[in-house]
């Protein structure tokens, strides 16, 4: 469910154009799938910082790989809550902004 946006971003070179895309994506899922609507605002918004951070900016192969793994770590997180309950899905929501945040800090 949430698992081609990591095929959208390696497909597009995991660059400042690839995570555009991926918000883009992520924003026209979040309306076409409102159960899943927020953590596709999540991911899309996350991919939208990072483009907004970094856009025209030189950046290490380093930082790029440490945030496709947390962006990676955030997708998998609400693949394997996506099938679950709606407390299941609030609480996997619930960890990834917090963590997110903390990462922002």
């Amino acid at each position: 469910m949430f698992t081609f946006l990591l095929d959208l971003l390696t497909e597009k070179g995991r660059g400042i154009h690839a995570y555009a895309a991926v918000a883009k994506a992520a924003f026209e899922r979040a309306v076409s799938e409102p159960e899943h609507a927020a953590a596709f605002y999540v991911l899309a918004t996350s991919a939208e910082n990072f483009v907004d951070l970094h856009e025209r900016q030189p950046l290490s192969s380093k930082a790029l790989g440490q945030n496709f793994e947390a962006f990676r770590a955030d997708v998998e997180a609400f693949e394997a809550a996506s099938t679950g309950s709606a407390e299941q899905r609030l609480s996997v929501l619930t960890e990834v902004v917090t963590s997110n945040v903390q990462r922002t800090r």
